[in-house]
């Protein structure tokens, strides 16, 4: 005989009960899967707690803004060796080009040249008395000198000069123009999918420990699904390979684009290249770290004064245990020295306090910046050594939801077959990792651990 409904058809299949859902249905859990067990992905928790911002496209673009590194620092190399003549006298400078176009150089911008003697700074004030040409791989210009301490010098190649300012004569006219572009870059979402499945004997048997066994393992397959999508934010590269995409992951974009500085060597800025060190125990000292975030957080390169730093756990146990190859030890021994007065040994200042999202925050403050460390529990064989430092104002959780769709996390249940006995949902998720500013972020791999 068959079933009926008056009014309205509610949720489930028409004539039966609303206990057990038996229709196809979407359960939007987007705001709610990272609160599940958060300490289990606190890279994937911050970013959908304070970087979510959804897109429309799969293949998502967005800008890059250079235009506070460029107006920070204005220098340049001489191309060549120049003599430099004395005050109030003007030479065609030549300068380098190779690592970019200096078109921004203009008609009436004073500069100095860092020109030494003895090791001792003999600063050059020149004044660009005509139009810069751009050569190519140089530009030219007539420079005329305004200060010199002892008259004519030699310029040698490479001599860095920096822009100190505009100088114009009284009713003078307006000065050249010049701007940046915005640089653009791309990403792809990458969609996630974890099945759940169990028989209906099996769904209508009573377990002990856990009652209902298909809740049981649903509470697991949203943490399973969880973790996938940390792990590809993390280990990822953005590829789109058979009509499949992947998505960007932050360290595994620093691995790709970066290049290793090894030993005790300095860290160097390149626009575009992120920073990536690889350091033994020995090395990792509270002064290399110093002197790298010396680099890594200068405000002229855009990034914030506080930085998430995701360590494996042999890292957190580096940085907290007091033994030989630790952080406190090796920082301790790097400034022992017999002058009574040194003490280099107590620098650092590190505290613990609790992060907001169910995390414990071990906090490295220098004067440069804060290193917020939090546990990465994923990073683990390859990565058990990685430390992995994230502005979190230039990586973005790029769910894709358009046209009234929403495709971040959704549960759609029912989707076995119709002649099957058992009850088969699945867990899906489209989404992909923005990371822009590539130079804000840094990763550290902490060898033999």
């Amino acid at each position: 005989m068959s079933n009926y409904n008056s009014g309205i058809v509610n949720v489930g299949t028409p004539g039966t009960s609303n206990t057990d859902y038996h229709s196809r249905r979407l359960f939007n859990f987007s705001d709610r899967v990272a609160d599940l067990a958060p300490e289990e992905s606190p890279f994937f928790v911050y970013l959908s707690k304070v970087a979510k911002v959804p897109t429309d496209d799969p293949q998502f673009r967005f800008l890059e803004d250079r235009s506070k590194i460029s107006m920070t620092d204005r220098s340049f190399l001489l191309a060549g060796s120049h003599s430099i003549p004395a005050s109030g006298s003007s030479l065609t400078y030549t300068v380098d080009a190779s690592d970019g176009s200096q078109d921004w150089l203009m008609k009436g911008m004073v500069f100095a040249v860092g020109y030494e003697e003895n090791n001792s700074p003999e600063t050059i004030i020149v004044r660009i008395e005509s139009a810069p040409v751009d050569n190519g791989d140089t530009t030219s210009f007539v420079g005329k000198t305004i200060s010199a301490i002892d008259g004519a010098e030699t310029g040698a190649d490479n001599t860095s000069c920096q822009v100190i300012g505009t100088s114009f004569g009284e009713g003078s006219g307006a000065p050249d123009v010049f701007s940046q572009e915005l640089e653009d870059d791309f990403g792809f979402t990458q969609i996630f999918k974890t099945a759940c499945e169990m028989s209906n004997t099996a769904r209508a048997t009573r377990y002990r420990g856990y009652e209902d066994e298909f809740q049981r393992i649903w509470n697991l397959k949203l943490r399973e699904h969880k973790v996938d999508i940390e792990r590809a934010m993390l280990f990822g590269q953005r590829a789109s390979v058979g009509g499949i995409q992947y998505s960007e992951g932050i360290a595994g974009h620093i691995i790709k684009n970066g290049t290793a500085v090894v030993n005790d060597a300095a860290l160097s800025y390149s626009s575009g290249a992120p920073y990536f060190r690889s350091s033994t125990a020995s090395q990792l000292t509270y002064d290399r770290l110093l002197s790298d975030f010396e680099v890594v957080y200068d405000p002229a390169r855009g990034g914030g004064d506080s930085k998430l730093a995701l360590a494996s756990l042999p890292v957190i146990t580096f940085f907290n245990k007091l033994g030989a190859d630790a952080f406190l030890n090796t920082t301790m021994q790097a400034g022992t020295s017999t002058d009574v007065n040194d003490v280099s040994n107590l620098r650092y200042n590190l505290s613990e306090k609790q992060g907001s999202y169910g995390h414990r925050i071990l906090s490295v403050d220098t004067i440069h910046g804060q290193m917020n460390l939090v546990k990465e529990p994923l990073f683990r064989g390859h990565a058990s050594g990685f430390l992995c430092m994230v502005d979190l104002d230039h990586v973005a959780y790029r769910p894709l939801v358009g046209n009234g769709v929403n495709r971040d996390t959704q549960i759609m249940t029912n989707v076995q077959s119709a002649d099957e006995d058992l009850r088969k949902d699945m867990i899906m998720t489209e989404a992909g990792l923005e990371v822009s500013l590539p130079e804000t972020h840094y990763l550290i791999n902490l060898e033999g651990v």
